[in-house]
Formats: C-alpha cells, structure tokens, sequence
C-alpha cells in the first residue's frame, strides 16, 4: 500500500511514447529548446512523433522521472563504447514548474545510480552549453567537473559549450 512519503519519492521509468508530448511541452522557446536539444530536432517546436523517430533510431536510453503519476524530468542515457561502461547523458530537462526544488540533481544522482547498476559504468559524460549555468552548477553538484571546451553551429550561431566527465 501507498503511503503519502511514497507518492514524493522519484523513481525513473522507461520512455513511453505518451511522454513525449508532455516532455516537448517544457520548451516554451526557440531558444530554451535549443539550450536543451542543441540541433538534434530540426525546427522547434519538435513534434512528439519527432522525438520517438529519434529514439528509435538510436542504441539510448531514454528515462523520465515521475514522482507519484506526475511527469517532471526526462533523460537519455547513450553508449559511445560498444561495452556500455562509458555513458553520456543528454537531453537532461526538468519541467519548468518545478526547477529550483533539487529534482534536477536527484534525477541526475537516480541516473547515475541507474547506469552503475545496470550497465556497470564507470565514466558518464555529457555536453552542456556555457550559459546555461544553472545546468551547469546541477552538473557539478552531483561530481561532474569540466573537462573541456567546445563549439557547435546552432541555427546559424556559434554557440560554445562545456565538455562534463564524471568518473565513478
């Protein structure tokens, strides 16, 4: 039987595609949407259709937190090497009504929990733009450090990110 500290505690379920909506939702602009997906959908806003080819078509996986029935985050976990000890985290969102409680740095700490148990990992990357520093502080919060510098070319814009490493 549920209890009421249960419905608050956070758990990460696999993707469904029911999500999706929900999570693309969180975007309310160009911009933010592009902090969040860099130029992996090509227009915003991005289609929930668009988000479930996109998973499909990549070995990832893709987990949304949930705290009792309530969507409020959304991860990917993807595999640079073939033995899945090294993962990278991306498309890291918390919905916006909920930003600033802490769920971003328990969602990471859960995921990060999730690819030690399950895929026995043992470094976890990720890419973050320089701005976004809120994200930024989320990250080094739960260990991540700044290995390194880089550039993308978003909508016609130089736009300079952080490389991110944790090593477990």
């Amino acid at each position: 039987m549920a209890t009421e500290a249960d419905n608050n505690q956070m758990y990460l379920n696999p993707f469904q595609p029911s999500d999706a909506e929900t999570i693309l939702s969180w975007c309310k602009d160009r911009h933010t949407f592009r902090l969040w997906s860099a130029d992996k959908y090509r227009c915003f806003p991005a289609q929930p259709q668009e988000m479930m080819d996109l998973y499909a078509n990549s070995p990832m996986c893709p987990l949304t937190a949930v705290i009792g029935n309530t969507i409020i985050g959304h991860l990917i976990l993807r595999f640079p090497s073939e033995d899945k000890r090294n993962v990278r985290f991306g498309f890291v969102i918390i919905d916006d009504k909920n930003r600033g409680k802490g769920y971003g740095k328990q969602m990471l700490q859960r995921a990060i929990q999730y690819a030690q148990q399950e895929y026995q990992a043992q470094n976890i990357s990720l890419g973050v733009f320089c701005e976004n520093t809120s994200a930024i502080e989320c990250y080094k919060s739960v260990g991540f450090r700044i290995t390194g510098n880089d550039s993308y070319l978003i909508d016609g814009q130089e736009w300079d990110g952080f490389e991110m490493e944790l090593a477990l």
